[in-house]
Protein backbone atom coordinates (compact mmCIF):
# COMPACT_ATOMS: atom_id res chain seq x y z
CA UNK A 1 0.00 0.00 0.00
CA UNK A 2 2.56 2.33 0.78
CA UNK A 3 4.70 1.49 -2.30
CA UNK A 4 1.41 2.09 -4.25
CA UNK A 5 0.95 5.54 -2.71
CA UNK A 6 4.60 6.83 -3.00
CA UNK A 7 4.84 5.75 -6.55
CA UNK A 8 1.79 7.58 -7.33
CA UNK A 9 3.32 10.69 -5.27
CA UNK A 10 6.19 10.52 -7.58
CA UNK A 11 4.12 10.28 -11.07
CA UNK A 12 4.71 13.79 -12.96
CA UNK A 13 2.44 15.22 -15.84
CA UNK A 14 3.26 18.24 -18.08
CA UNK A 15 2.65 22.06 -16.12
CA UNK A 16 1.00 23.35 -19.09
CA UNK A 17 -2.63 21.75 -18.28
CA UNK A 18 -2.77 23.54 -14.70
CA UNK A 19 -0.91 26.65 -16.02
CA UNK A 20 -4.18 27.00 -18.50
CA UNK A 21 -6.22 26.52 -15.62
CA UNK A 22 -5.12 28.86 -13.84
CA UNK A 23 -5.48 31.33 -16.80
CA UNK A 24 -9.12 30.98 -17.30
CA UNK A 25 -9.74 30.65 -13.27
CA UNK A 26 -7.82 34.00 -13.06
CA UNK A 27 -9.61 36.12 -15.74
CA UNK A 28 -12.55 34.27 -15.06
CA UNK A 29 -12.76 35.62 -11.65
CA UNK A 30 -11.62 38.99 -12.92
CA UNK A 31 -14.45 39.57 -15.38
CA UNK A 32 -16.99 38.56 -12.42
CA UNK A 33 -15.14 41.43 -10.18
CA UNK A 34 -15.08 44.15 -12.40
CA UNK A 35 -19.17 43.10 -13.84
CA UNK A 36 -20.15 43.02 -9.95
CA UNK A 37 -18.80 46.43 -9.41
CA UNK A 38 -19.99 47.99 -12.96
CA UNK A 39 -23.98 46.69 -12.23
CA UNK A 40 -23.35 49.16 -8.77
CA UNK A 41 -23.46 46.17 -6.69
CA UNK A 42 -20.59 46.79 -4.78
CA UNK A 43 -22.73 49.51 -3.31
CA UNK A 44 -26.43 48.40 -3.60
CA UNK A 45 -25.25 44.58 -1.40
CA UNK A 46 -22.79 46.05 0.92
CA UNK A 47 -22.61 49.98 1.76
CA UNK A 48 -26.33 50.93 1.10
CA UNK A 49 -28.39 48.37 3.18
CA UNK A 50 -28.10 49.76 7.22
CA UNK A 51 -28.44 45.43 8.16
CA UNK A 52 -26.85 41.87 7.10
CA UNK A 53 -27.13 39.20 8.04
CA UNK A 54 -23.95 37.61 9.03
CA UNK A 55 -23.07 33.94 8.78
CA UNK A 56 -22.59 32.35 12.26
CA UNK A 57 -19.30 32.60 14.01
CA UNK A 58 -18.83 34.93 11.41
CA UNK A 59 -20.50 38.29 13.00
CA UNK A 60 -16.93 40.15 12.80
CA UNK A 61 -16.93 39.71 9.18
CA UNK A 62 -18.66 43.00 7.96
CA UNK A 63 -19.06 45.10 4.83
CA UNK A 64 -16.11 48.14 5.12
CA UNK A 65 -17.68 51.16 4.07
CA UNK A 66 -15.77 53.27 1.28
CA UNK A 67 -13.01 50.86 1.82
CA UNK A 68 -15.03 48.03 0.61
CA UNK A 69 -14.32 49.13 -2.85
CA UNK A 70 -10.53 48.93 -1.94
CA UNK A 71 -11.68 45.19 -1.10
CA UNK A 72 -13.16 44.34 -4.05
CA UNK A 73 -9.92 46.19 -5.88
CA UNK A 74 -7.38 43.68 -4.06
CA UNK A 75 -9.53 40.92 -5.50
CA UNK A 76 -9.46 42.08 -8.70
CA UNK A 77 -6.32 42.45 -8.83
CA UNK A 78 -5.03 39.48 -7.40
CA UNK A 79 -7.69 37.65 -9.88
CA UNK A 80 -5.50 39.79 -12.79
CA UNK A 81 -2.09 38.57 -11.11
CA UNK A 82 -3.54 34.71 -10.66
CA UNK A 83 -4.31 35.05 -14.71
CA UNK A 84 -0.39 36.27 -15.51
CA UNK A 85 1.04 34.34 -12.87
CA UNK A 86 2.90 37.32 -11.54
CA UNK A 87 3.86 36.84 -7.87
CA UNK A 88 1.53 33.29 -8.07
CA UNK A 89 1.33 32.38 -4.16
CA UNK A 90 0.87 35.82 -2.85
CA UNK A 91 -1.54 36.50 -5.15
CA UNK A 92 -3.77 33.62 -4.53
CA UNK A 93 -3.66 33.96 -0.92
CA UNK A 94 -4.97 37.93 -1.28
CA UNK A 95 -7.86 36.51 -4.16
CA UNK A 96 -8.91 33.33 -1.35
CA UNK A 97 -9.12 35.85 1.24
CA UNK A 98 -10.55 38.54 0.18
CA UNK A 99 -13.03 36.73 -1.70
CA UNK A 100 -13.89 34.72 1.35
CA UNK A 101 -14.26 38.01 3.08
CA UNK A 102 -16.62 39.32 0.19
CA UNK A 103 -18.81 36.32 0.72
CA UNK A 104 -19.25 35.94 4.54
CA UNK A 105 -20.14 40.04 4.89
CA UNK A 106 -23.49 39.12 4.00
CA UNK A 107 -25.59 35.51 3.51
CA UNK A 108 -28.52 36.83 1.37
CA UNK A 109 -25.38 36.96 -1.48
CA UNK A 110 -24.90 33.49 -1.20
CA UNK A 111 -24.39 30.66 -4.42
CA UNK A 112 -22.84 27.91 -4.14
CA UNK A 113 -20.48 28.86 -6.91
CA UNK A 114 -19.12 31.19 -4.69
CA UNK A 115 -18.72 28.49 -2.51
CA UNK A 116 -16.85 26.40 -4.54
CA UNK A 117 -14.30 29.36 -5.89
CA UNK A 118 -13.46 29.56 -2.46
CA UNK A 119 -13.10 26.23 -1.93
CA UNK A 120 -10.90 26.10 -5.33
CA UNK A 121 -8.82 29.04 -4.66
CA UNK A 122 -7.57 27.61 -0.97
CA UNK A 123 -6.32 24.14 -3.02
CA UNK A 124 -4.81 25.83 -5.52
CA UNK A 125 -2.90 28.04 -2.47
CA UNK A 126 -0.49 24.72 -2.40
CA UNK A 127 -0.44 23.99 -6.57
CA UNK A 128 2.28 24.92 -8.35
CA UNK A 129 0.02 26.38 -11.02
CA UNK A 130 2.97 28.85 -11.87
CA UNK A 131 5.39 26.63 -12.66
CA UNK A 132 5.12 27.07 -16.67
CA UNK A 133 3.05 30.21 -18.50
CA UNK A 134 3.79 32.83 -16.21
CA UNK A 135 5.69 36.02 -15.22
CA UNK A 136 7.23 34.38 -12.39
CA UNK A 137 8.61 31.04 -14.91
CA UNK A 138 11.12 32.84 -16.81
CA UNK A 139 12.25 35.11 -13.44
CA UNK A 140 12.58 32.06 -10.97
CA UNK A 141 16.13 31.12 -9.77
CA UNK A 142 14.92 27.84 -8.08
CA UNK A 143 15.88 25.24 -11.14
CA UNK A 144 12.86 23.22 -9.66
CA UNK A 145 10.50 26.17 -11.24
CA UNK A 146 11.94 25.56 -14.34
CA UNK A 147 11.14 22.13 -14.98
CA UNK A 148 7.83 22.07 -17.43
CA UNK A 149 6.50 19.16 -15.23
CA UNK A 150 4.71 18.85 -11.95
CA UNK A 151 3.49 16.56 -9.57
CA UNK A 152 0.37 14.44 -11.24
CA UNK A 153 -1.40 14.72 -8.09
CA UNK A 154 -1.69 18.40 -8.60
CA UNK A 155 -4.12 18.23 -11.70
CA UNK A 156 -5.63 15.73 -9.96
CA UNK A 157 -6.84 16.83 -7.03
CA UNK A 158 -8.65 20.16 -9.14
CA UNK A 159 -10.21 16.98 -11.19
CA UNK A 160 -11.65 15.23 -7.87
CA UNK A 161 -12.62 18.61 -6.89
CA UNK A 162 -14.43 19.06 -10.15
CA UNK A 163 -15.85 15.65 -10.10
CA UNK A 164 -17.39 15.89 -6.68
CA UNK A 165 -19.23 19.05 -7.38
CA UNK A 166 -20.74 18.36 -10.64
CA UNK A 167 -21.31 14.63 -9.79
CA UNK A 168 -23.89 15.37 -7.11
CA UNK A 169 -25.45 18.44 -8.85
CA UNK A 170 -26.24 15.66 -11.56
CA UNK A 171 -27.77 13.98 -8.80
CA UNK A 172 -29.28 16.47 -7.60
CA UNK A 173 -30.92 17.64 -10.83
CA UNK A 174 -32.04 13.92 -11.04
CA UNK A 175 -35.67 14.53 -9.21
CA UNK A 176 -39.77 14.99 -11.07
CA UNK A 177 -39.63 18.63 -10.99
CA UNK A 178 -36.06 19.07 -13.35
CA UNK A 179 -36.90 16.15 -15.15
CA UNK A 180 -40.99 15.82 -16.06
CA UNK A 181 -41.77 19.45 -15.56
CA UNK A 182 -38.60 21.13 -16.87
CA UNK A 183 -38.57 23.25 -13.65
CA UNK A 184 -36.69 25.92 -12.97
CA UNK A 185 -35.89 25.99 -16.41
CA UNK A 186 -38.93 27.04 -17.44
CA UNK A 187 -39.74 29.79 -16.08
CA UNK A 188 -35.94 31.14 -16.41
CA UNK A 189 -35.43 30.49 -20.36
CA UNK A 190 -38.57 32.40 -21.34
CA UNK A 191 -37.05 35.93 -19.68
CA UNK A 192 -34.66 35.37 -22.33
CA UNK A 193 -36.82 36.60 -24.68
CA UNK A 194 -34.33 39.67 -26.22
CA UNK A 195 -31.43 37.14 -26.67
CA UNK A 196 -30.78 37.85 -30.42
CA UNK A 197 -31.42 34.87 -32.60
CA UNK A 198 -32.05 32.57 -29.42
CA UNK A 199 -35.04 34.91 -28.01
CA UNK A 200 -37.56 32.94 -29.34
CA UNK A 201 -36.10 29.57 -28.71
CA UNK A 202 -36.55 30.02 -25.64
CA UNK A 203 -40.02 30.16 -25.18
CA UNK A 204 -40.01 26.75 -27.09
CA UNK A 205 -41.21 23.84 -23.74
CA UNK A 206 -39.29 21.46 -25.74
CA UNK A 207 -36.14 24.09 -25.08
CA UNK A 208 -36.98 23.65 -21.64
CA UNK A 209 -37.21 19.59 -21.64
CA UNK A 210 -34.21 19.44 -23.77
CA UNK A 211 -31.82 21.79 -21.36
CA UNK A 212 -33.35 20.32 -18.33
CA UNK A 213 -31.94 16.67 -19.18
CA UNK A 214 -28.32 17.47 -21.48
CA UNK A 215 -28.04 19.56 -18.15
CA UNK A 216 -28.45 16.62 -15.55
CA UNK A 217 -26.35 14.33 -17.60
CA UNK A 218 -23.65 16.80 -18.61
CA UNK A 219 -23.44 17.30 -15.12
CA UNK A 220 -23.03 13.04 -14.20
CA UNK A 221 -20.98 12.75 -17.11
CA UNK A 222 -18.07 15.26 -15.84
CA UNK A 223 -16.35 12.99 -13.58
CA UNK A 224 -15.79 10.37 -16.58
CA UNK A 225 -14.55 12.90 -18.73
CA UNK A 226 -12.25 13.94 -16.30
CA UNK A 227 -10.84 10.61 -16.16
CA UNK A 228 -10.44 9.46 -19.51
CA UNK A 229 -7.47 10.52 -20.77
CA UNK A 230 -6.21 9.77 -24.30
CA UNK A 231 -2.73 7.54 -24.61
CA UNK A 232 0.20 9.59 -24.66
CA UNK A 233 -1.91 12.70 -23.11
CA UNK A 234 -1.89 14.57 -20.07
CA UNK A 235 -4.66 17.35 -20.04
CA UNK A 236 -6.79 18.50 -17.07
Amino acid sequence: MNKTIQSYLDKSASAAPLAVFRIGFGLMMLYSIIRFAAHGWINSFYITPQFHFSYYGFDWVKPLGSFTYLLFTICGIAAFFIAIGFKYRLSIILFFLSFTYIELMDKTTYLNHYYFISLLSFLMIFLPANRHFSIDYPKATDHTLKTPTIPQWSIDSIKLLLSIVYFYAGLAKINSDWLLKAMPLKIWLPSKYDLPFLGNLMQQEWVHYAFSWTGMLYDLLIPFLLIYKKRGSGHL
